[in-house]
């Protein structure tokens, strides 16, 4: 079984992993999207995709300390990594100029919190996707900012982004040995 795990302030972050889901049993895989907060081990499965928020550039604190506390349950499985945030690879909240700078200076280069994750559970890839905002979920400063930057409010998710990315997971766990455990009961399909 594969396990998709979130932690979401909002429901962006909730929506992704429900995708990742859907998309991993699309490709005849057994998967489950839960809560990180209802996760208490991770030793009965074959594979895990963790995903969290992303506030003040560091993951929620319950999807932090779920990596810190299950690292080596991590490091023994396949595990893929998700960031939700303002600045996804293909999509942003911020406007287009902007999101082509801060993307420039983001380069390869992880947080220190990610690099630390990577160290501890050396997952398989790490992959940043834009979330939803509205008006309400940021202050005053947080609003002149977003203008500031040519920003709008709204659901930024790139739904093709998050199946692509999946779809490559899919890939990933049905062409290897590691797929023996993961297959539900639909037969193997080939992705798109």
């Amino acid at each position: 079984m594969i396990l998709v795990g979130y932690a979401s302030a909002h429901g962006s972050t909730k929506g992704i992993a429900e995708e990742i889901s859907r998309r991993l049993i699309k490709a005849g895989l057994r998967a489950e999207v839960r809560s990180i907060e209802d996760v208490r081990t991770v030793e009965t499965c074959d594979a895990v995709v963790l995903g969290s928020a992303i506030h003040n550039m560091k993951w929620l604190p319950p999807a932090a300390t779920f990596v810190r506390s299950h690292a080596t349950e991590l490091s023994r499985r396949p595990t893929w990594l998700f960031s939700v945030g303002s600045l996804g690879e293909t999509s942003s909240f911020l406007g287009p100029r902007a999101a082509k700078l801060f993307r420039r200076m983001r380069g390869d280069r992880d947080t220190t919190e990610m690099a630390v994750f990577r160290r501890a559970i050396r997952p398989r890839s790490h992959r940043n996707f834009a979330g939803a905002i509205e008006r309400a979920h940021w202050n005053r400063i947080g609003g002149l900012f977003l203008n500031a930057f040519g920003g709008s409010y709204g659901d930024h998710r790139d739904g093709r982004d998050v199946d692509a990315w999946a779809d490559e997971i899919a890939r990933e766990l049905l062409t290897t040995d590691e797929s023996r455990g993961h297959r539900g009961e639909v037969e193997e399909q080939r992705l798109p």
